[in-house]
């Protein structure tokens, strides 16, 4: 889009002298747009919070609001307990909202988040396959039937999971 964009200024600012401030009235509008992209979460665009604002102008801060968005929807489609990973997302939020004014706690609360989201993920996701494994023992199935529910749901079969051990 950015290379479409110069090619055709240039092609402006040979046509016509008066084209000249339409070239730049364009790129100056393109790179403000491009600056303004929204992050994940919220939407860069009317009453903003400090902490909003501060990542709405920092790509990098985007980014991790971009990498946060993602740690969320793996939390949330493992969890065992919905209403308080939904409930911790709303005090975390309001947190940093009325106490991150500077990128440095900005920053530092999305490593934090993403570091929470990312071990609930995985605790989740630990306890869903201990689960699974427990049931599928109490079921006293033939070592053959118990390897073809354990593909029919995606997870490593009896000697697949001993050789990942190892």
């Amino acid at each position: 889009m950015l290379t479409f964009n110069i090619a055709f200024l240039h092609s402006l600012q040979r046509a016509d002298k008066p084209f000249r401030w339409l070239s730049i009235g364009v790129l100056a509008a393109s790179a403000m747009l491009a600056s303004q992209a929204d992050a994940a979460s919220f939407k860069c665009t009317g009453k903003l919070s400090a902490s909003e604002q501060i990542v709405c102008k920092d790509p990098a801060l985007s980014a991790l609001d971009d990498r946060l968005a993602i740690a969320w929807r793996h939390a949330k489609d493992t969890t065992l307990d919905s209403a308080a990973l939904e409930s911790a997302r709303t005090q975390q939020w309001l947190w940093r909202q009325h106490n991150c004014t500077d990128q440095a706690c900005v920053k530092s609360w999305y490593d934090r988040r993403i570091a929470e989201l990312d071990a609930d993920y995985a605790q989740a996701t630990h306890a869903r396959d201990e689960a699974f494994d427990a049931s599928l023992a109490m079921q006293n199935l033939a070592p053959s039937a118990a390897d073809a529910v354990r593909k029919m749901n995606g997870r490593p079969v009896a000697d697949e999971k001993t050789a990942s051990t190892r």
